[in-house]
């Protein structure tokens, strides 16, 4: 598990400022996340954000560590 606010600044998001408070809700894909958070003025305010899929070499890179371990 890690948190909302680090998986989108490592997408390249600019978080500065924002603090993310919660997460009330998320789409069935997973890739779409709703919730609060503060503002870099200090107001609560809500957020969407959404994470794109991965790409094929992103999958193959994930997927060709657990094939090579089951071809043993």
């Amino acid at each position: 598990m890690r948190e909302l606010q680090t998986v989108l600044n490592d997408l390249g998001l600019d978080l500065t400022g924002w603090t993310l408070e919660s997460a009330t809700g998320i789409s069935d894909d997973g890739l779409t996340i709703v919730g609060t958070g503060i503002n870099p003025n200090g107001d609560t305010e809500a957020f969407i954000a959404t994470i794109p899929e991965p790409g094929v070499l992103t999958l193959i890179a994930l997927g060709l560590p657990a094939l090579l371990r089951r071809g043993r």
